[in-house]
């Protein structure tokens, strides 16, 4: 029975995000509703300043140029009426009246030093002197002022003193009798014209609106969060039926011999899904292959199914046709076979299978033309078998017994591989290693095509040690890299390292931060932990120098 794979990550992450964007645009929402409603305020409460600043002004001009005049032609030049010829007196008393019908609407007429002790400026109002005195073009201030705790909105307008104006603002002497038995003598005069007379001013309460434009937002967001949590409902009902479940089927067909818990790190279906079809992808590089070859003779062999790939060939069945003998075929890929480079590689990996004789290494029958013709291998890929779940504490002893002894003839040969990972060993019902593949190996016996090229890093980078990516080959502490990267991940079950695409560079960062293998398994040794990190160390010359050193810490550690 098929086990159905885990899904939330992606369907978390759908609606984390989803959310973000909806809460997101509701807060923006509301929060633009508000500056609006705001802006709106503002205008209108500016045009009703001005209409009652401009009412007010005109009250002021009729006295001026209308009313003055009248009352010194009835009553002679040295009359002076408060009630009937004070421009200030008039249009304070008038917008009294108005403010009594409009409750909070205050006119003001503040001056510094004002015959009437009423319009005495306050410490806001003399700011505003300083801020007009300033600057003689500036004709006009307006803004929300806080009074009593309240917010108003604010006009103001300066005035000044023309010449007819220092007659009651001038001297005290000359100053009109009615208006010195009112006020006295200190305040409103020594004046000159074009002093700033006074700053007339209009606030309009704005609190209550303002409240009201904010619970509106409020109210607004509220409907929006209301609205976002039944969209994200039916958003994560249909995601969850149209992706999430079919996805997770797709995963569970696709990895249905694979162990469950093999994300590496964080990571959503997605990743899963990638993971699942990379380790599928030499299953499906070797079915295109082998049905490019079925049925197919080579020499007196007969060509069956593809068994591993390598870096410049793959391993076939087959069998002889004559006595039906069981072989393996490692047969080059087109590719490889038509670039003349590469093809070097191939020869200089042929000839070292022919060479080189250790129990790790299949035997050589014989060689057709550019196909190596083995003695039959049968295993479990190393991959596969450590991608469903890490190696029993029992075998990885007798299983690196048997790599560090592989290594070790091939260095002692002149040989390095520059290619260790799990994808080119068998494992065998007897607990056999089979190494399938020395596609980049160098011999200090031969030219290195590689290095004669010039190329650059060429292999896995995930299972590459960090001076490989650097271009510098035949270390032999390169393959003892490899070595940690295979006892890693047999120790753990985790590859020390994402699968995810990077440039060189970024891999040499991701190589020099090793995570180490107790993150992903706590009841890890302390000693296996530090031989791991000790074969996989960044820095060359602070790694075994030696495989046999590698072996012996193994041996001697609490697996």
């Amino acid at each position: 029975m098929k086990t159905k794979q885990a899904t939330t990550n992606l369907k978390q992450r759908f609606f984390l995000w989803s959310a973000f964007i909806l809460l997101g645009g509701g807060l923006l929402l509301s929060s633009l509703s508000y500056w609006n409603t705001r802006r709106l305020l503002m205008a209108e409460a500016l045009t009703k300043s001005e209409v009652i600043l401009r009412e007010a002004e005109a009250i002021r001009s009729y006295v001026k140029e209308e009313l003055r005049p009248k009352m010194f032609e009835l009553h002679g030049s040295d009359t002076f009426i408060i009630e009937a010829m004070s421009t200030t007196y008039i249009s304070t008393t008038i917008m009294g009246h108005f403010a009594e019908t409009m409750p909070n609407y205050i006119y003001r007429r503040a001056s510094l030093n004002p015959h009437n002790p009423k319009n005495l400026a306050d410490p806001f109002e003399e700011e505003m002197f300083d801020w007009f005195e300033m600057d003689s073009s500036r004709l006009f201030w307006q803004g929300v002022v806080k009074k009593n705790g309240e917010s108003f909105f604010v006009s103001m307008v300066p005035d000044y003193f023309a010449p007819p104006c220092i007659r009651c603002h001038g001297v005290p002497e000359e100053a009109p009798h009615e208006l010195t038995n009112k006020y006295g003598t200190d305040g409103g005069f020594r004046f000159q014209a074009g002093d700033l007379a006074g700053i007339n001013s209009v606030a309009i309460p704005v609190s209550a609106s303002l409240r009201e434009a904010w619970q509106g937002s409020l109210v607004l967001l509220v409907i929006t969060l209301a609205g976002s949590l039944i969209l994200l409902w039916l958003l994560n009902l249909l995601f969850q039926r149209l992706v999430i479940e079919r996805l997770g089927s797709m995963i569970s067909i696709i990895s249905e011999k694979r162990k469950e818990d093999r994300t590496h790190g964080s990571g959503d279906e997605l990743d899963v899904l990638k993971a699942s079809l990379g380790s599928l992808r030499y299953y499906i590089k070797s079915a295109r292959k082998g049905a490019a070859l079925q049925p197919n003779f080579i020499g007196n062999y007969v060509v069956t199914q593809p068994i591993s790939a390598g870096s410049m060939s793959w391993l076939y069945e087959g069998y002889a046709v004559k006595s039906e003998h069981q072989v393996s075929l490692k047969i080059g890929f087109d590719e490889v076979l038509q670039n003349p480079l590469y093809r070097a590689c191939l020869e200089t990996e042929m000839q070292l299978f022919e060479d080189i004789s250790h129990p790790c290494l299949p035997e050589v029958i014989e060689r057709v033309s550019d196909v190596l013709v083995l003695k039959r291998t049968e295993g479990t890929n190393l991959f596969s078998m450590l991608d469903r779940e890490r190696l029993a504490d029992n075998m990885s002893l007798p299983v690196f017994a048997q790599l560090s002894d592989l290594i070790s003839t091939l260095h002692a040969e002149g040989i390095v591989h520059h290619d260790i990972r799990p994808h080119i060993f068998l494992f065998t019902e007897a607990e056999q290693i089979f190494l399938t593949d020395m596609g980049l190996a160098s011999s200090d016996q031969q030219p290195d095509p590689i290095m004669a090229a010039g190329l650059g890093p060429q292999g896995d980078l995930l299972y590459m040690a960090p001076e490989l990516i650097k271009g510098m080959r035949s270390d032999p502490r390169s393959d003892i890299y490899g070595l940690g990267v295979l006892l890693y991940l047999a120790a753990t079950g985790h590859l020390p390292f994402d699968n995810k695409r990077r440039s060189p560079q970024k891999w040499l960062q991701e190589k020099e931060k090793l995570t180490s293998p107790r993150n992903y398994r706590a009841s890890l040794s302390q000693q296996l932990e530090q031989i791991i990190l000790k074969a996989m160390a960044f820095d060359i010359d602070k790694r075994y120098q030696w495989v046999e050193d590698l072996r012996e810490e193994l041996e001697k550690a609490d697996l």
